[in-house]
């Protein structure tokens, strides 16, 4: 661990030693190959600081290939390099991070190409000791060839603060029993979903006891062998099976009482659904999915059908929604996405009261997503031509515990081309008790928003190095509060925050398909 004190006044100089200190006495749990850097840039007024970073693993699954299409897919490398559909990332992303007590628990797939075992971290805050289970599945790829890495098939992660059991589901990509098309050849018959759960306390459990003994193995007809614990349903019950079928994106939430909500899409990319899930700790038993909006929005009056590019999340004490659409209709002047959509439900667990921003009631299951639209991003560029505006990256939302919304988006020209190109970031806010959204391009862009109190983040990589910008809820004002400048330099990550601090897990730059990851935990000084 290397310490820089970079001083120029005397209250600086108290300040930044006051930090350091801090800064030493919570980094015991440290690798030699950490890095911290308490200089100027990095520890503001604002009170964020690096309060730990730790190695968790050296080899983590990543995808070093060439990016395949639907032209190319069947014939992928069968060398040392590994080809991909959709994105690289697939350690590191996703719902992979989750804090719990003292603990924080992360999952990841093991590398390199020949490995791909699904991956359990548990890091020890009190002891400073990382435990790892590795269960016997393996990433299945891309429709079911493994020679094919599959970005989407991330893994989602949950730890239940009432009995403390732990809750995985993973590795799918709108898989079905069967498919009349062809396109699984059969590869996903009674695996279609994968859930992994534990026997309660195994969340805190000593260092030497987290083991995979921990999990419960599937023992029903569809079992695949002694070491099967993958299990097809989340009730228990197979005769729910087609409930838990096309299903992809997990990720789960922990309500203000304790409560787990789990969440997936059901269909495809122009053509989908939120379904949601909650979890009885009594009982120890999911219930069966519920349906946000229908699919097949056709079928129920609508003009077209649509997906949802965005996420649900229990915020601000409610199940909110915000996304923006993708429709069947080709023709229209958006080649993906467009709009911003937006709901909440007062019902505690979702199950009705669903509502749109401005408080009035909306059709649930929805099927008119005008219902709940907020505005028009691709009217901040002015092509009018079919398949001209292309709205995909860059899209987040969050509420402050004041009520502030936030959402962000990005809008360019399809042909990047074109003599007319234009390109603009957006921020659209709603302070608490304005009727109406401020919109304003004066915005740099970013991947994700976040949020901690009354406050509003944008957290990621500058260079490799972490940085924090920050705002008031219910403004745009953001400045830089946070700015890592040397140690590991990173690829990229995902976030959890919790408590006032940002759960930073990362995979770091490297060549190869098996990485490092690190675990930085950023008090956000909240």
């Amino acid at each position: 661990m290397k310490l820089k004190l970079k001083i120029r006044s005397s209250t600086q100089q108290i300040s930044a030693f006051v930090k350091a200190v801090v800064a030493l006495s919570m980094l015991t749990a440290c690798t030699s190959s950490d890095t911290v850097d308490v200089s100027s840039g990095m520890y503001k007024e604002s009170g964020v600081f690096l309060e730990s970073q730790t190695k968790i693993t050296d080899g983590a699954l990543h995808f070093d290939g060439k990016k395949l299409n639907h032209k190319t897919f069947e014939n992928p490398s069968s060398g040392r390099e590994y080809d991909y559909f959709f994105g690289r990332n697939i350690s590191a992303h996703g719902d992979a991070v989750k804090p719990y007590k003292h603990y924080v628990f992360m999952t990841w797939y093991k590398g390199g190409k020949e490995e791909r075992n699904v991956m359990l971290s548990r890091f020890n805050a009190k002891t400073g000791v990382v435990k790892t289970i590795q269960f016997p599945h393996r990433h299945t790829g891309f429709r079911g060839d493994p020679l094919v890495g599959e970005s989407h098939n991330t893994i989602g992660l949950a730890v239940s603060p009432l009995n403390g059991t732990i809750h995985m589901v993973y590795d799918m990509h709108a898989y079905v029993d069967d498919d009349a098309s062809g396109r699984f050849k059969g590869r996903f018959v009674n695996d279609f979903f994968r859930y992994s759960y534990s026997v309660v306390g195994a969340a805190d459990v000593p260092d030497d006891e987290f083991t995979l003994e921990q999990f419960v193995k599937d023992t029903s007809e569809v079992s695949q062998g002694a070491d099967d614990y993958k299990h097809l349903t989340m009730t228990g019950n197979l005769a729910d099976k087609e409930n838990f079928s096309a299903l992809t994106y997990p990720k789960f939430y922990t309500s203000k009482d304790g409560e787990l909500l789990h969440y997936m899409r059901w269909g495809g990319n122009n053509n989908g659904a939120y379904y949601f899930n909650k979890y009885d700790a009594e009982k120890q038993v999911w219930t069966r999915f519920t349906p946000f909006n229908h699919k097949d929005q056709k079928n129920h009056g609508n003009p077209y059908n649509w997906g949802l590019y965005g996420q649900m999340k229990y915020i601000n004490g409610k199940l909110r929604v915000g996304f923006q659409q993708r429709s069947a209709n080709n023709n229209d002047r958006y080649k993906y996405q467009n709009g911003v959509y937006y709901a909440y439900s007062d019902h505690p667990n979702g199950l009705g009261e669903w509502k749109n921003v401005n408080g009035e009631d909306m059709t649930w299951p929805l099927v008119n997503s005008d219902e709940i639209k907020i505005f028009e991003p691709g009217d901040y560029i002015g092509h009018k031509e079919p398949n001209s505006v292309h709205i995909v990256t860059g899209f987040d939302w969050t509420v402050t515990e004041n009520n502030d919304i936030h959402f962000i988006t990005h809008v360019r020209s399809t042909d990047t081309k074109r003599s007319d190109y234009q390109e603009v970031s957006i921020h659209a806010f709603k302070p608490a008790n304005a009727e109406d959204f401020t919109i304003t391009t004066d915005f740099t862009g970013a991947d994700s928003i976040y949020t901690s109190g009354d406050s509003i983040f944008i957290i990621g990589l500058k260079n490799g190095y972490p940085f924090v910008e920050k705002a008031k809820g219910g403004t745009n004002d953001f400045e830089v509060v946070y700015q890592q400048t040397s140690g590991v330099k990173f690829d990229h990550g995902t976030i959890h925050i919790e408590n006032g601090k940002a759960y930073y897990y990362l995979m770091e730059k490297g060549a190869g398909n098996a990485l490092p990851l690190y675990l930085q935990v950023i008090d956000l000084g909240i």
